[in-house]
């Protein structure tokens, strides 16, 4: 049976939130004598980090959040990302918290810091520059600077792969969260927006952020493609109940049929599978440009 309350969690801890400032990164890092053996993870994208450069058998537990891959899955879960208790918390032992921004409340980790654990509380931000800082102060943060600095390397050069000659951008809409006959889009400043720039495309909603989109805008925006991640598909309770909402059956793309299914946490949370997601989207779109740049 599907876990509504934690694929809502998991929509609802895809926030859209400022970029790195430059310069920031090197000095976030935290003074550990040696690499921590005790890590906590909060946020899909910092267990997937610290799986991915060789540190996952550091991590103890997780958030809601973190379900990739299966080993993160199937750890301890301290609750949601945004709404996390200290008991929890302290009674997994960590010698390290790595934080992705939103974690908390804050006033939870001030209180898990004063019990003397130390947080590696992580940067905001959607620029690919910003994956890659992330990337890199995990890996230095437990020891795996290499391996880190490699990924990031990794990262950076797959979404700086160049969209085909003469592409212009398809008018997308991406949502984040439907019920019948209403939605919730994600607008300017969010991850959705950044991933729909990345992909090639042109977002359709001009809001901040994340905001309500009623039919008449859906409409006037007129999407040739809609982006859905994978936890609105189990929410909806599948992608046909979702196609036959009435928010898109004026629109182009609901008149052709043209849904994109990503992973939620690859697509949104900015880790390390960013490039996989962006480049299946691509070629989604890729269709839509080249009729368009023709």
């Amino acid at each position: 049976m599907i876990n509504r309350r934690r694929l809502i969690a998991r929509g609802l801890a895809l926030a859209a939130l400022p970029s790195l400032a430059p310069g920031l990164a090197p000095s976030l890092s935290p003074a550990l004598a040696q690499p921590a053996r005790r890590v906590v993870a909060l946020g899909s994208d910092v267990a997937e980090t610290l799986f991915a450069i060789g540190a996952g058998a550091a991590v103890v537990a997780t958030d809601d959040t973190a379900n990739f891959p299966a080993a993160a899955e199937s750890l301890p879960k301290l609750g949601y990302l945004r709404s996390l208790a200290p008991e929890p918390i302290i009674a997994a032992r960590p010698g390290l918290i790595i934080a992705a921004d939103g974690a908390g409340p804050d006033a939870v980790l001030r209180q898990v810091e004063s019990a003397g654990v130390t947080i590696l509380r992580l940067p905001a931000g959607h620029a690919p520059a910003d994956v890659a800082a992330r990337i890199r102060l995990i890996g230095n943060a437990v020891g795996a600077a290499a391996a880190a600095d490699r990924l990031a390397r990794d990262v950076l050069a797959r979404l700086a792969l160049p969209l085909p000659a003469r592409w212009a951008p398809p008018r997308c809409l991406l949502v984040l969260a439907q019920a019948p006959g209403r939605i919730l889009a994600a607008g300017q400043n969010s991850a959705g927006d950044s991933f729909i720039r990345l992909a090639g495309g042109q977002n359709i909603f001009r809001a901040d952020g994340y905001k309500p989109l009623s039919a008449e805008a859906a409409i006037a925006g007129t999407p040739a493609i809609i982006i859905v991640p994978s936890h609105v598909i189990g929410l909806a309770g599948g992608l046909e109940r979702l196609k036959a909402d009435p928010v898109f059956a004026g629109t182009p793309a609901g008149r052709t049929g043209r849904f994109h299914v990503v992973d939620s946490q690859a697509a949104l949370g900015f880790g390390p599978r960013l490039p996989d997601a962006v480049a299946a989207a691509r070629k989604a779109l890729a269709p839509l440009a080249v009729l368009r740049a023709t």
